[in-house]
């Protein structure tokens, strides 16, 4: 799974160190993303929708490589044992506005679908708790969602 990470940057990046470690960031960003939409069991199209705009949003990407990048990071969560590998990242790379704001996008997607599922919480609530997000900007990001 490494080897095709790299592969995929290798050939749509420069090989600049920074350049690959922005990539690694949105990367983990998109895994995370992604595990919040998978954690209810209903992949629904409305989230995936959520993602590909967050991603948009965020991001510099053709269609093309944003897919490319989705399958892979799809494949990186499958395959997780667990989500620290994402989070370290961030959390080196990211400061606290930022690690609180990708919250924030974590609960649009889960309330993409008009909903939010308990365990669409449970999983915000632990990457959370991974990026070292306070409870009190936890519920702020929440709800910032909600009025989006």
């Amino acid at each position: 799974m490494i080897k095709s990470i790299t592969q995929f940057f290798t050939e749509h990046f420069s090989e600049e160190e920074e350049e690959v470690q922005q990539r690694g960031i949105e990367f983990a960003t998109t895994a995370l993303l992604i595990e919040v939409s998978r954690s209810d069991s209903d992949r629904a199209d409305e989230e995936q929708a959520s993602i590909l705009a967050i991603l948009n949003n965020l991001f510099d990407f053709t269609d093309e490589e944003l897919a490319e990048l989705i399958a892979m990071a799809e494949d990186a969560i499958e395959a997780a044992h667990d989500l620290h590998q994402f989070t370290r990242l961030l959390n080196e790379h990211y400061d606290y506005a930022g690690r609180k704001q990708l919250v924030t996008q974590l609960w649009r997607v889960a309330y993409a679908d008009g909903r939010i599922d308990k365990f669409e919480e449970h999983i915000i609530r632990r990457i959370a708790g991974l990026l070292h997000v306070d409870n009190r900007d936890f519920i702020q990001a929440k709800i910032a969602a909600r009025e989006h």
